[in-house]
């Protein structure tokens, strides 16, 4: 007993649907050893007990002429049945046209009549529950379990097939949600879950509509491989208003990075992502919610990709060097050359100089301005020991600090330590930090770091003044000794109203901070005349001179000191 339950316990579970009996039992005499048997005589007695079965039926054995519903309505109704409507059905019938009609509305195989080979029948059972089977298992597994789109595996293979017969445009794009972890948070996961499910569908619906495809990226992302359109920015309104009138959802906000009339010599990877790069890049500028991938986009790309590469061989190969440019004190009689700074410069062996505006930012993106920046300190606090060794004169030579530099805890140990090394006191290396690196940095607490940095000895200078926006409350707890004004208000002050009354503010500020001011980007002499009459004290830019080379610096000390 205890074997045969065990047999039971794991047959799959087959109906037969005929109104002949005899018909009907000689199928269940020729099933039965193998498969649990459901029988009915009719269309609506079967879909009635479809519905009240607890066992899942793997096959359906339908005879085509019965009464109340016959085996056609019956194929009808089952199409429109979800739960049912995968279930492979055989028909049984002696009529051929019949046959053709069953096979167009989905049936799967046939079984004339008279039944004359049982061997015969059961292995066409056996066979279709099996390709069936076989079938949903591969459909599982290359679908999201969430929202049922492809996976990235199976869109990467459709692409290929696609690519085979369709000879118009072609655009991929990925859409990546807005903080979805945050809506997660705010909304909850299920919540989360059904704003997935309802976006896919609403892809789904329109790649059907433009004879593509749409799949799940590992992360929250859609991507998406449909004929060209023309109006992203229309599609993207589309989307939102369709997510909003057809679900009860909270709003969803999503970027659209799009790789347009792709390049079929890509590979559906590379397509990929140059679109998702195309969505960086809305993230990075806050722009529209829409971004076209271009050509120069890949070559900048591939450039930065290049120099992050190169960058550690460079430092060890000393490509990078510090120039120096003078700062001068403009108030009294005769100006003279008070201070300095330093300024990478980076001369790579094959693709020549690199603006300081590329590679800066570039390392600062990707965390590695912390390395380069303790490279130029090192050279500056030694440059700064040289000359006092060497030419007996101290001058001091400010540094840039960057947000990723105050991140770091053990900041100011660093600092002392280079000056310590290089036997210089610390006020001979001021350091200038940006307004914008103590503005977005949100998670340190800039004032304790720069409180910190001025008890260690160091003067401290804030830089590009005006080109953020610090609070004034923020400026004043800031223990600083020099404020350096931006030098795009310098470059506009001449034919700016505007421009001038905002570089007159910030002398205002200074002069109630207690501070000295700083002027960079001068260029010219009407320029000099004005900042001074201002009240501000130290100019730096090209009217005076450009960076330069230590050694290049040095011949200024003939013209100041001697």
């Amino acid at each position: 007993m205890k074997r045969t339950h065990t047999i039971n316990h794991l047959k799959r579970t087959i109906m037969i649907v005929d109104d002949e009996l005899i018909n009907l039992e000689i199928l269940k005499e020729i099933l039965s050893e193998e498969y649990e048997v459901l029988t009915a005589e009719n269309g609506k007695q079967a879909l009635d007990t479809l519905h009240s079965s607890l066992k899942p039926v793997s096959l359906i054995l339908l005879d085509i002429n019965m009464p109340v519903m016959d085996g056609l309505e019956f194929l009808e109704a089952i199409k429109g049945e979800d739960s049912y409507k995968n279930i492979p059905i055989i028909v049984l019938t002696a009529e051929k046209d019949n046959e053709l009609k069953s096979i167009k509305m989905g049936a799967v195989d046939f079984i004339p009549k008279p039944y004359d080979l049982p061997e015969v029948i059961l292995a066409r059972v056996t066979r279709s529950i099996e390709l069936s089977e076989g079938r949903l298992i591969i459909q599982a597994a290359g679908r999201d379990s969430l929202t049922n789109v492809y996976n990235d595996h199976i869109f990467i293979e459709y692409v290929h097939k696609m690519d085979q017969y369709q000879e118009t445009p072609t655009d991929l794009f990925v859409i990546d949600f807005v903080h979805f972890h945050l809506f997660n948070e705010l909304n909850g996961r299920e919540k989360g879950d059904e704003a997935l499910i309802a976006f896919a569908n609403i892809l789904m619906r329109f790649a059907d509509n433009n004879h593509g495809i749409v799949g799940r990226l590992p992360s929250n992302q859609f991507v998406v491989y449909v004929a060209h359109q023309e109006n992203y920015d229309a599609l993207s309104h589309l989307f939102s208003q369709q997510l909003h009138e057809e679900n009860d959802l909270p709003d969803l906000r999503f970027h659209i990075g799009v790789y347009s009339c792709v390049d079929k010599n890509d590979s559906p990877e590379s397509r990929i992502e140059k679109a998702k790069h195309a969505c960086e890049e809305i993230k990075s500028t806050n722009a529209d919610c829409v971004k076209i991938y271009d050509d120069e986009e890949e070559k900048k790309l591939l450039f930065q990709e290049r120099l992050t590469q190169d960058f550690f061989q460079a430092l060890e190969q000393r490509q990078f060097t510090v120039y120096y440019q003078p700062k001068v004190n403009i108030q009294g009689e005769k100006f003279f050359l008070t201070s300095a700074e330093a300024l990478v410069r980076w001369v790579h062996p094959t693709l020549g100089f690199i603006s300081p505006g590329v590679f800066v930012p570039l390392f600062e993106k990707n965390g590695y301005i912390r390395h380069l920046d303790h490279y130029v300190w090192r050279e500056t606090a030694h440059q700064i020991a040289k000359w006092k060794r060497e030419k007996n004169i101290t001058l001091p030579i400010s540094i840039n600090i960057s947000r990723v530099d105050l991140d770091d805890p053990d900041i100011v140990k660093i600092l002392l330590s280079i000056c310590e090394e290089a036997n210089i006191s610390p006020d001979h290396l001021p350091l200038e930090v940006t307004e914008s690196a103590y503005v977005q940095n949100e998670e340190t607490d800039i004032v304790a770091v720069i409180e910190e940095m001025k008890k260690a000895g160091f003067r401290i200078e804030i830089d590009d003044f005006g080109a953020g926006y610090s609070s004034l409350n923020t400026l004043a707890s800031l223990p600083l000794d020099i404020l350096k004004l931006d030098m795009k208000f310098v470059r506009e002050m001449e034919k700016s109203e505007k421009a001038l009354k905002m570089v007159s503010i910030v002398a205002d500020i200074a002069r109630n901070l207690k501070v000295k001011l700083v002027a960079e980007g001068v260029e010219t002499l009407n320029q000099v005349q004005l900042l001074k009459g201002l009240g501000y004290d130290i100019i730096q830019g090209y009217y005076f001179s450009k960076p330069l080379k230590a050694s290049d610096f040095e011949a200024l000390f003939e013209k100041e000191f001697h």
